[in-house]
């Protein structure tokens, strides 16, 4: 149990609650899927002809794809995975059993594996390439193993080593960067100030500040759970990934104009 209050989450009357802070999340995810399935993956590997799309009735040309790759990618794109990170340090601290938490993300992660690769390698299975739930998972897991041999450190060294390197090992999305970044938020969870800077270290990853959004959006978490909508969550990764390979197939055989 945790004996120290947890500066992130004390209840404020203002602020965000974490269905928000979610919402937030998912929007951020998915227009940066939009742009990278669409116009990154379809554009790029010729899945779709470049005269199939037109933005203000033009043809998208390659000053269309940096602009759309800045604001859709990295502005507002960058936002979503600090924020998930954020969610898995606080569903660790808060849920009843974290062996169930860690199983329901590992059975969503292979639920999620094929979508995935339908909108990345538009193959059904790509083995240089994983899903985020895997990530996700093996940063719970490191932040398990961290707890449970907290009186044994050789096996918590090595057991979360052992978790940072099957990311880069599985070649998950974000690599071994998103195992250690929810570590680091986890031993920086009651210091704003060491949050800020772990925020900041993540240009090291990204090489730009845009995702400093998300670390701005946790100050304004108000300690309130929200509506809730869990399976929401969980099943709007692979279902929303489907919809965007389905709609770049769509889009192969039937041009369409955007504004």
């Amino acid at each position: 149990m945790e004996t120290q209050s947890n500066l992130l989450e004390k209840k404020k009357p203002w602020g965000l609650n974490q269905t928000q802070l979610k919402l937030i999340a998912v929007l951020s995810m998915l227009v940066d899927h939009l742009v990278y399935g669409i116009f990154e993956v379809g554009l790029y590997q010729n899945i779709i002809s470049a005269s199939n799309i037109t933005i203000g009735g033009s043809y998208v040309t390659s000053a269309m794809m940096e602009k759309l790759e800045f604001f859709g990618r990295i502005v507002i794109g960058r936002i979503a995975f600090p924020l998930f990170c954020f969610f898995i340090v606080q569903g660790f601290m808060h849920t009843r059993n974290r062996m169930k938490y860690a199983l329901r993300l590992l059975i969503f992660a292979f639920i999620s594996e094929v979508p995935f690769d339908l909108v990345s390698s538009n193959t059904v299975f790509d083995p240089n390439y994983q899903n985020v739930f895997f990530t996700l998972f093996l940063g719970l897991a490191a932040l398990i193993i961290i707890e449970k041999f907290a009186n044994q450190p050789l096996i918590r060294i090595i057991g979360t080593i052992a978790c940072i390197f099957a990311a880069k090992y599985l070649r998950t999305d974000y690599d071994m960067f998103g195992v250690m970044l929810i570590i680091l938020m986890y031993f920086v969870r009651f210091n704003k100030f060491q949050n800020l800077m772990v925020g900041m270290s993540t240009r090291y990853f990204y090489g730009f500040y845009y995702q400093m959004t998300a670390f701005a959006l946790m100050y304004l978490y108000n300690g309130e759970r929200g509506k809730g909508l869990k399976y929401f969550f969980y099943a709007f990764y692979p279902v929303h990934l489907l919809l965007i390979y389905f709609l770049r197939m769509y889009i192969a055989s039937n041009p369409i104009a955007i504004f």
